[in-house]
């Protein structure tokens, strides 16, 4: 999300906070040695189970700012690609940002999610939790509201960056489900192809014991 605003010396500025992996790839490149230290001082956060938010500015010049502006208005008075449009000029404005740091707060369970995560799991109901938070605090708000827990068997992480990463990644985990390296197990087929990776009814049911898995954003 940005904001635009002119400060008191006149200066038209853009600020912007979103997620690091979305932000990072809008700054310019002279903020190099600041993304190291940010990066890593969101790591520590993240793995204390705190929500984080990047911040950067931009400085706006007069006449391209008035350009712009005169081009948002023309965008959203269109008929035709009107979302489109203005999606693009936000694109056009929202770069060469500059690095300001980090935020990270944190953001307790409401009352009563233990409870009823805890219900749920013991119906047997699969639960699933889609957060655009930073894998660290995803996996810590699953501890903290007993979607992941201690007792479970293992943990599996997907982090692959492509297509066959990820494919791999998979294989493996459903590998260590059966305790051996191969396609086949107690009889039942992990079905392979290009599009998918999956166990047959049979496979599901000889698995025992508590398993989770954790999918990275980007994969």
């Amino acid at each position: 999300m940005s904001v635009i605003v002119r400060n008191p010396e006149g200066q038209i500025k853009l600020y912007s906070k979103g997620a690091d992996t979305i932000l990072f790839e809008k700054l310019h490149p002279s903020n190099k040695d600041l993304l190291s230290l940010t990066s890593d001082h969101l790591s520590e956060f993240a793995g204390e189970g705190l929500r984080t938010l990047a911040i950067a500015y931009r400085v706006l010049d007069d006449k391209y700012f008035k350009v712009w502006q005169e081009m948002l208005e023309d965008a959203n008075a269109a008929t035709t690609e009107r979302d489109e449009r203005i999606s693009g000029l936000y694109e056009e404005i929202e770069r060469d940002l500059m690095l300001l740091g980090a935020t990270a707060v944190e953001d307790k369970l409401q009352e009563g999610v233990i409870e009823t995560v805890t219900s749920l799991s013991l119906a047997n109901i699969k639960i699933w939790i889609l957060t655009g938070d930073k894998q660290e605090t995803a996996i810590n708000i699953g501890y903290a509201c007993n979607v992941l827990t201690d007792a479970m068997e293992a943990v599996f992480v997907i982090t692959g960056n492509t297509a066959l990463e990820v494919r791999q990644e998979l294989r493996k985990a459903k590998e260590n489900l059966f305790g051996q390296n191969t396609s086949f197990s107690n009889g039942h087929v992990l079905n392979e192809s290009k599009q998918q990776l999956e166990l047959d009814s049979g496979a599901e049911e000889a698995v025992t014991g508590e398993y989770a898995l954790v999918i990275n954003g980007h994969s």
